[in-house]
């Protein structure tokens, strides 16, 4: 278990420096929703990268479905969790071929997202390709990934990080109201079906959170 970033930037390094291939590799940080996948990622990057190596950070956000998929009032939780990411395009158009040409040249646009924008993605000579996100563990990704970490967290936790990222009451309202009916439950089914936990080669533990268990 590791408890802060420069820890996991030593593993993934070490992953490096022992690959007996030339492509990059492949490093899933997953969690539930709110869990500080993105933060942590972005340290490991950036740590990785003063130690000279060449990384790719891909955020899943960047993929995900259209509104009217990702928040069918039908939904179930299952089906949340099933589509609410465009996994197969993103290994697809994105991950495999940057795992096999090192560089790549390509965008990505989310005109019906939540967030409607258009995401350029321009790496060259890439050594780790680090993806955040989550339901990344998933059975039929496992064997995509050289590494993998689980960023643990609780429900409660993460719904607050959550709300602290939203400014207006109302739409703090409809947040709470959409992590207790549909993400909370859907990360409550991504655990049971996929273990998760038990998946992933390493689990990251903030020690904040350990000082509270």
């Amino acid at each position: 278990m590791f408890n802060n970033s420069a820890q996991m930037k030593s593993a993934i390094k070490e992953l490096h420096n022992n690959k007996e291939s030339t492509k990059a590799q492949i490093v899933a940080i997953s969690g539930i929703e709110g869990s500080g996948k993105r933060e942590l990622t972005e340290k490991i990057a950036a740590a990785l990268r003063l130690d000279g190596l060449n990384v790719a950070v891909i955020h899943t956000d960047d993929w995900e479905a259209s509104k009217d998929v990702r928040f069918n009032i039908m939904n179930s939780p299952e089906e949340y969790y099933l589509n609410a990411y465009r996994f197969d395009e993103m290994f697809e158009e994105l991950i495999l071929p940057l795992k096999l040409f090192g560089s790549i040249k390509t965008s990505v646009n989310l005109d019906d997202a939540e967030s409607p924008r258009t995401v350029d993605y321009h790496f060259n000579n890439i050594d780790i390709i680090l993806i955040e996100g989550v339901y990344l563990l998933q059975e039929s990704y496992l064997d995509l990934y050289d590494y993998s970490c689980w960023v643990k967290s609780n429900f409660e936790t993460a719904r607050k990080r959550l709300h602290e990222q939203v400014n207006i009451e109302e739409s703090q309202e409809a947040l709470v109201n959409l992590f207790e009916l549909l993400i909370k439950p859907a990360g409550q089914y991504h655990l049971y079906a996929d273990d998760p936990i038990g998946n992933s080669r390493s689990i990251y533990l903030e020690e904040a959170q350990l000082d509270n268990e």
